[in-house]
């Protein structure tokens, strides 16, 4: 199967010109209800042509955290036919970026196979939470639910919506286990009034497959805030296997260009590699990560891809104070 051009030239739409240092130490849990790291990856592997290798086995693949080798305790091939949901905040705190947002959604719409499906979600506050367009795989009906996106005021309730989005997802998963699933939220990552709990979110994803790509528009309020935002989108990425990807304040078109590449790589990557660190603390510091891969039986050689970094955090859930 050829490597699609998307990955090294991404099909674009309405851009124009734009487009852990810490000591490896297994600490023990202090206690038995301490929950262990765990970190799952995608890992795409290419051969010199640019082609996927699709007959990569754990034994060919190695795995480093901040330049430590870690023991895979799992390594899986993944479906190709991919099932996505597009969940985008359309609160008031995204007012200036939705015009940016549609260009981006619509590109990643763009690189979908054929044989994908999506659906897509625009929410604000727990009562405004809608299916903007049900699953399909016509890219038409798609980008123009993406156009059709609008702001609205109200509290942004994005664990309700990341919630229902995933309820979305768990069910068809229930009926067809033999495709990929994932979510992309798009969004400043700030909860500010969910029916829902984090623990409630979080139980819909277990025992599923469904990965959680967070697209997170940098805040524009306080620092305390958006390190709190921070950690919940990195707790969700660990959690689900997904990736954090950080769209700053102020960005420039190789910053958007980089995301769109990251975020298709992600969902295109053929495997996903487990594994449990050697070092055990959630200190909220990033963790680089790289891969290696033997040559093929006759000497080929191959290329293998993954995520630069994660962040192991705990959540914990922060009560933002809203001015009037």
């Amino acid at each position: 199967m050829k490597f699609p051009r998307i990955i090294l030239t991404l099909v674009l739409i309405c851009f124009g010109a734009v487009g852990f240092a810490d000591s490896q130490t297994k600490s023990k849990a202090k206690n038995s209800d301490q929950k262990l790291v765990e970190v799952k990856a995608n890992v795409m592997v290419l051969n010199t042509a640019n082609q996927f290798v699709e007959d990569i086995k754990a034994e060919d693949i190695k795995i480093y955290e901040n330049g430590v080798e870690q023991k895979i305790s799992n390594f899986v091939k993944r479906p190709e036919i991919l099932n996505l949901g597009i969940a985008v905040d359309n609160s008031g705190s995204m007012k200036f970026m939705l015009k940016e947002i549609v260009a981006l959604g619509k590109s990643i719409v763009s690189n979908l196979n054929d044989n994908d499906e999506a659906f897509i979600i625009r929410f604000v506050d727990s009562d405004k939470i809608e299916v903007q367009q049900e699953w399909t795989s016509n890219k038409a009906e798609l980008k123009t639910a993406l156009e059709d996106l609008y702001i609205e005021g109200g509290q942004t309730a994005i664990i309700d919506a990341i919630f229902l989005s995933g309820e979305k997802l768990a069910e068809r998963a229930k009926k067809n286990s033999s495709k990929k699933y994932a979510l992309i939220v798009i969004s400043d990552g700030e909860d500010r009034d969910s029916f829902y709990k984090y623990k409630e979110m979080m139980a819909v994803f277990k025992n599923t497959n469904i990965q959680v790509f967070m697209l997170a528009y940098s805040s524009f309020n306080s620092d305390a805030k958006t390190s709190a935002t921070d950690t919940f989108a990195n707790q969700i990425a660990l959690e689900t296997g997904g990736t954090v990807i950080n769209l700053p304040k102020k960005r420039t078109n190789d910053d958007i260009l980089a995301a769109l590449k990251n975020i298709i790589s992600e969902l295109r990557s053929q495997y996903i590699i487990s594994y449990s660190p050697i070092n055990q603390k959630y200190d909220g510091n990033s963790r680089t990560l790289r891969v290696e891969i033997a040559d093929g039986e006759n000497g080929e050689k191959r290329t293998a891809y993954i995520r630069q970094n994660y962040t192991p955090v705990k959540y914990k859930p922060v009560k933002l104070k809203i001015k009037n």
